[in-house]
């Protein structure tokens, strides 16, 4: 056998194995994709739910109570008080510029707030290696999702840990750097995202609104009670965003697994027909040694 068939043979071998696992690969990408936006419409129809709870509650409010409702003009915080960025990137591969284009973005962000305090905090262990590069400083911290869910306790205890800073003001104010979607497609752009202070127009209601007959109930304090609800916004803000990280590194993987599945048939069709055209060689080769030695053909 020639050297050029076997070379041919071993690179139709290898990517003949390759192949299923990239069709499997390209398959769960696609349906992880999927599972976190049906998870996102679901996040939404919760929210929807919780906020007809919240303009109930906003009806038996004083504003003026309220710790932390949106940042108005006399809660003053100064200009060199430290902000956080948190980065939602990814943990594992084949995701292409994903985690670079984060990356940059932070240091674009962080030159255009010179002088001002700034934590990052990076999500996922390919981000980090991106931020690096691009020669930022940052808090290490693991994955926010886990499959098509986001990590809710890790999630959760970051909320707190902001949150607490917020209301201490030893925060001026918290960013999320994530891919958000853009619209009801499937377009995914890196976003800069804020998530304190909140902002609750959503849930505003006009005073010219009927309230709904019998109304409801409502033991306990109504400022309390609307602060918690305050918390879970923000709660249900980060974990909107995770899922569109995660629908938005999945469909990057998909696209580039695709690309790859495109690559690798063309390349077995020319391979195949390489091994083909070098093994009709050789069988011709074989019969006119036959024929030669047999005496039926002139050697040349």
């Amino acid at each position: 056998m020639s050297e050029g068939k076997e070379r041919a043979s071993a690179r139709l071998e290898n990517l003949q194995a390759i192949e299923p696992l990239l069709s499997s690969l390209r398959v769960l990408s696609l349906s992880t994709m999927q599972m976190a936006m049906n998870r996102q419409q679901s996040l939404d129809k919760y929210a929807s739910r919780f906020e007809d709870v919240a303009k109930e509650v906003m009806r038996h409010v004083d504003p003026g109570k309220l710790v932390r409702k949106i940042e108005t003009s006399d809660d003053y915080r100064p200009p060199d008080q430290e902000q956080i960025l948190a980065v939602v990137g990814s943990t594992r591969g084949i995701v292409g510029q994903y985690n670079k284009n984060l990356a940059r973005i932070a240091r674009e962000t962080l030159e255009k707030n010179k002088g001002v305090p700034m934590r990052i905090v990076a999500f996922g262990s390919r981000v980090h290696t991106a931020m690096r590069q691009e020669g930022l400083s940052f808090r290490e911290m693991d994955s926010l999702s886990a499959g098509s869910l986001p990590d809710y306790d890790g999630a959760a205890s970051m909320i707190r840990e902001w949150t607490e800073g917020f209301d201490e003001r030893r925060f001026s104010r918290v960013q999320i750097l994530s891919y958000k979607r853009m619209g009801s497609g499937t377009r995914y752009k890196p976003t800069l995202s804020e998530l304190l202070p909140g902002k609750m127009d959503s849930i505003e209601y006009s005073e010219e609104e009927e309230p709904p007959f019998p109304p409801p109930i409502i033991e306990g304090d109504p400022v309390q009670i609307f602060e918690e609800i305050q918390s879970h916004f923000t709660a249900l803000s980060f974990y909107r965003l995770i899922l569109d990280a995660i629908a938005a590194e999945n469909l990057f993987r998909f696209r580039l697994l695709e690309e790859a599945k495109e690559n690798t048939s063309n390349l077995l069709e020319e391979l195949s027909l390489e091994v083909q055209a070098n093994r009709r060689k050789e069988i011709t080769q074989q019969l006119q040694e036959l024929l030669v030695g047999s005496g039926m053909l002139a050697s040349q």
